[in-house]
């Protein structure tokens, strides 16, 4: 009863809170255009540089002492491709390349909805400090089921919740209209405990504990899409970052401990982009080390963290990933960007011919900002897989995509 009375209490307060009248007086919805340079500062210092992150929301809710501020905002996107080897995945995960082509398999079409966004922020001024509130979901999980992207609180440097993981540089981070980006990537989204300290001069550290996510091949599978096994871990994924700001430059290091059964997992990552010119700019990164499968994306959750030894303990897996991206713009509102990316994994010894050995990834592509909300993208990738054995397979397509923020 009382818990009952509790909730009904507080439902109460809530539609008061959003009623007409308490609205009127306390809280005034405007656009962004309209904002003052420090909100409009705060709002662009909160978006993220990741280009799949949505932009700030068009409209806003503040209260008349413009302390807080509450956005929800987003985009439509629609994918469609061309598969020349009717690879049966929406995004290039070349991890999953199969290596014979079927001949139940043949060229085809699709278009797919599923990348498209919803997020809601809050901004605000207390006496602790700048406090920032995110939470934004997708329409990626099965059946188009709602998908969990990023869900934390930030305040004075200190973050807690779900987002890009403390090793990825996300100025670094390449445009491509596949969902998947380079297979030599880092970009992964976790549960994480962050504290970030900006010095003087353009330094930047920080130190996580994230959710540690270990997986394992089955070994006694015959076939590259065989089970994979999550194992355990009794401690948090330890990260540390340290980066430099030039003027048209920057330089990322970040280095992971991994706390697996009976031993250590580590690697490191390094990271920069540098603007050649105006309208030229090149990103980069590499990501290495043993045990740390989890940390580079054709790798993350397929089973390259550890293996079984026939005494039965484990052992870590050696991974190296890495890309170069080239990106021109021809106008404000065009660029063009190439971008390769490669993963090598170290085989173990008696591991089978299926095992992972390197894959290749490269694509270019074309965006256009065909108004102020919208934007196209025009791109053709290539990937291809070769196993411990040899054996090869290979993808390519013609990827399409509308996009509509709002």
């Amino acid at each position: 009863m009382i818990r009952r009375k509790y909730f009904f209490t507080v439902l109460t307060l809530f539609c008061y809170a959003l009623s007409p009248a308490y609205a009127q007086e306390n809280i005034k919805i405007v656009s962004q255009d309209t904002l003052s340079r420090s909100m409009k500062d705060l709002l662009n210092e909160s978006a993220s540089r990741v280009f799949h992150d949505p932009d700030p929301p068009r409209f806003v809710m503040m209260d008349n002492k413009e302390k807080f501020l509450f956005g929800m905002g987003g985009y439509v996107s629609c994918l469609a491709y061309y598969d020349g080897t009717g690879f049966l995945s929406r995004d290039m995960i070349n991890a999953s390349i199969p290596m014979s082509r079927s001949t139940l398999r043949s060229d085809r079409f699709s278009m797919d909805a599923s990348g498209s966004r919803l997020f809601f922020k809050l901004l605000g001024d207390t006496r602790y400090g700048k406090v920032h509130a995110y939470i934004e979901a997708g329409f990626t999980g099965s059946g188009n089921a709602f998908s969990l992207k990023h869900a934390y609180v930030e305040i004075r440097g200190l973050l807690i919740g779900q987002t890009w993981s403390n090793i990825m540089d996300l100025d670094a981070s390449p445009a491509t209209v596949d969902g998947e980006g380079p297979c030599g990537l880092n970009g992964l989204r976790q549960p994480q405990i962050r504290y970030e300290w900006e010095w003087t001069n353009g330094w930047q550290t920080s130190v996580s504990l994230e959710d540690p996510d270990v997986t394992m091949l089955e070994v006694t599978m015959l076939q590259a899409s065989g089970d994979v096994t999550v194992m355990g871990q009794r401690f948090p994924d330890l990260i540390g970052s340290v980066r430099y700001k030039g003027k048209n430059w920057h330089l990322r290091l970040a280095g992971v401990i991994r706390f697996m059964d009976k031993q250590k997992g580590y690697g490191g990552a390094f990271s920069g982009h540098y603007d050649i010119t105006e309208k030229d700019v090149f990103r980069f990164q590499a990501t290495c080390g043993a045990g740390i499968g989890h940390y580079i994306q054709d790798l993350s959750g397929v089973g390259y963290d550890v293996y079984l030894k026939p005494d039965m303990s484990f052992g870590r897996v050696g991974a190296l990933g890495w890309y170069g991206a080239y990106e021109h713009h021809w106008t404000p509102g065009c660029f063009s960007g190439a971008v390769y990316s490669q993963v090598h994994v170290k085989a173990y010894e008696n591991a089978p011919g299926f095992f992972y050995r390197t894959t290749h990834y490269a694509g270019i592509n074309t965006f256009w900002q065909l108004f102020k909300y919208g934007q196209a993208g025009l791109e053709v990738l290539y990937g291809d897989r070769v196993n411990h054995n040899r054996e090869r397979g290979y993808a390519w397509r013609l990827n399409c995509l509308l996009r509509y923020n709002f």
